[in-house]
């Protein structure tokens, strides 16, 4: 069965669907929701403002109301017991009026208050046979493919859970059974469809467990790396020396730590493995620059290697600062093609096409990647003799994770911050602060040059109703605009191309735009100096560990810098908790400990922690399923 047979696809959605990567059937099943969202069963006066709701009862034959933009349709929703009731709204829906009958109905939808009247807009309604038991669902939410929303989506995949037992299981039985785990075809109907929150946490563990297990796997394959020699780098310290004289800054006592141990490799004959760990801010292009530097000096090329385009140009730029007019340097992206003879290169992963042919090459350097897999190792493999290897990595990384994934792998720790550079002020704000804050921030703009990012969770607002009414990115925009007359006001959003997010982030670097609009693509690695103000919207929507990274991108230019974090009108209060528990912790790792150790049933880290790993289900800071799937991935290892 293929894909153009799932009930639903037609040549316009199997054409979106390509175009994202969905190719088979195969490929749906595994297009997991973002998160959930529990429909409460429950009557009227128990429910409260905000909350999902689902109701049984009659529905009055709606009426409509017309203005010059909109027609409204309007019914009366009344409960099967007593006579309690409430309004239901749609707009734009006349075939509500011709398909409401006398039947008995399930009405599902967020519970409003319209003057003093509950309502619910735009609900979805379901005809139900008398003696129907109301329950609470889970109901799955997919992040928006083109014009394929949510809903959509829903049905697509539950067409193609039919297909779910043609799933290969990965795992051997005894895996399975030592672990608890239940079988993948399993897992992908529980994911996508659960009855329960049981079947949802059975679910996400076995989908946790498949994503370490993997990366254990790829641990393992990564050793033979280990064993390969290579030539030990030679070089001039005197000019080593002369150049790190020069630099605009004295490095931290860790920085210089960090340099050494990278230097002790290098003189080994055996190439280097090694992970360079450091807070957001901490220095981590310094000491890269200092391995490239060696490598210069000994007659070796150094390539590096960026998660996106907008980062290796970034990285370009900062190293270009802390170098001399005596190292080349060369960026390689989709729109630059630089010299390939260069003694620095920096780029994306295109670097590894085989139409680059770079001679010479003895240190690769890996920034912000993680996920060191088959194209990298392959990539090493084929270079004689076999470059020496830096990884890089902004997020914490726990003494369990080095013992597991990393274990092959030797860890320098930047944990001091650069001098000068202040602990970030973070405040929590209500949507009734916001007039004062946003006063606050056109003053230190207009007084103190300052610059401000604003972060929004997701790009559009949705017009569908089983999604968060979260602002709009370009509303937002719209809004600052006029709060901030005399100011530019730019957006950045991940939909852009990479040469246009280049673009409207020089503008910003270089003063042109003074409040950067943006969605969380900012929270790794981008470096505004100038930038010290963050605003977060709807801050509750964020995992921790994502706040941190946030956070981290502004006072890095030795002023004092601020975080402003505005909650959602409907946050829990689990919610505030966790955000004043961020409030006060600057510990990243200690952070990611508290979202792990409270994460509710069917929150998925693919929200919570961006980047790291691309974890969706797993937690890189889950002591004990990093340990038993290092457990399981030796075992495999021997029987193969």
């Amino acid at each position: 069965m293929q894909l153009k047979d799932i009930v639903g696809i037609g040549a316009k959605t199997l054409a979106i669907l390509e175009k994202n990567e969905i190719n088979t059937i195969h490929d749906l099943l595994f297009y997991f929701p973002r998160t959930y969202r529990t429909y409460q069963s429950t009557d009227i006066t128990h429910a409260l403002p905000g909350d999902w709701i689902s109701l049984v009862g009659t529905i009055s034959t709606p009426i409509s109301k017309h203005t010059s933009h909109v027609t409204t349709q309007l019914a009366t929703f009344r409960e099967t017991q007593g006579s309690r009731s409430l309004t239901l709204r749609w707009f734009n829906s006349p075939y509500i009026v011709r398909s409401i009958t006398t039947s008995l109905y399930l009405v599902r939808g967020q519970l409003t208050i319209f003057g003093n009247t509950k309502q619910i807009v735009a609900p979805t309604i379901k005809r139900i046979d008398p003696g129907y038991i109301d329950q609470d669902e889970l109901m799955p939410i997919y992040s928006s493919l083109a014009t394929l929303k949510s809903a959509t989506l829903r049905k697509l995949i539950l067409s193609a859970l039919d297909n779910a037992d043609q799933i290969q299981e990965t795992l051997e039985d005894s895996i399975r059974q030592k672990y608890n785990l239940i079988a993948l075809s399993t897992a992908i109907r529980f994911i996508h469809h659960p009855s329960s929150n049981t079947q949802l946490e059975q679910a996400i563990h076995r989908l946790a467990f498949d994503e370490l297990y993997t990366l254990q796997l790829e641990s393992l394959a990564n050793a033979e790396l280990n064993k390969f020699k290579t030539q030990p780098l030679q070089w001039d310290t005197k000019l080593l020396d002369h150049w790190q004289s020069t630099l605009p800054f004295t490095p931290t006592s860790a920085q210089l730590r960090c340099m050494q141990e990278i230097m002790q490799d290098l003189r080994k004959d055996i190439a280097m493995r090694r992970l360079l760990a450091g807070e957001v801010g901490s220095g981590k292009t310094l000491v890269a620059t200092y391995a490239a530097k060696i490598a210069q000096l000994s007659g070796k090329r150094t390539l590096i290697m960026a998660p996106t385009q907008i980062l290796a140009e970034q990285l370009y730029t900062s190293i270009q600062q802390l170098t001399t007019q005596s190292t080349s340097l060369s960026l390689i992206t989709a729109t630059s093609k630089g010299d390939l003879n260069a003694d620095i290169i920096v780029g994306t992963q295109a670097l590894l096409s085989p139409k680059n042919k770079f001679a010479n090459v003895g240190l690769v350097i890996v920034d912000e990647q993680h996920k060191f897999g088959v194209k990298q190792r392959e990539y090493l493999s084929s270079l004689t003799p076999a470059p020496h290897l830096l990884m890089m990595t902004a997020t914490p990384i726990p003494r369990t994770l080095a013992m597991t994934i990393f274990a092959n792998i030797q860890i320098s720790r930047i944990d001091e911050l650069p001098a000068g550079r202040l602990p970030i002020k973070t405040y929590l704000l209500l949507e009734s602060q916001r007039d004062k804050a946003m006063a606050w921030i056109n003053n230190e703009i207009t007084s103190h040059h300052n610059q401000a990012f604003v972060v929004v969770p997701l790009i559009e607002q949705s017009l569908e109703n089983e999604e968060n009414p979260l602002k709009s990115i370009k509303l937002l925009e719209s809004d600052l605009a006029n709060r901030f007359p005399k100011h530019k006001v730019d957006i950045m959003h991940g939909k852009m191309k990479e040469a246009d997010k280049t673009i409207h982030l020089q503008a910003f670097r270089d003063c042109h735009t003074q409040i950067l609009v943006a969605t969380s693509m900012v929270e790794v690695g981008i470096d505004i100096p100038s930038a010290n103000i963050m605003v977060i919207e709807n801050a509750e929507r964020f995992g921790l560990a994502q706040l941190h990274q946030l956070r981290g991108r502004v006072g890095r230019g030795g002023q004092q810098g601020y975080c402003l974090l505005f909650m959602g009108q409907k946050t829990s209060q689990k919610a505030k908790e966790r955000l004043e528990i961020f409030k006060i912790e600057t510990n990243g790792e200690k952070l990611a400990h508290y979202d792990l150790q409270n994460r509710g049933p069917g929150e998925l880290f693919g929200s919570m922690q961006h980047g790291f790993f691309s974890l969706k289900f797993a937690s890189i800071y889950d002591t004990e399923l990093l340990s038993e799937t290092r457990s399981a991935a030796i075992l495999a290892k021997k029987h193969i």
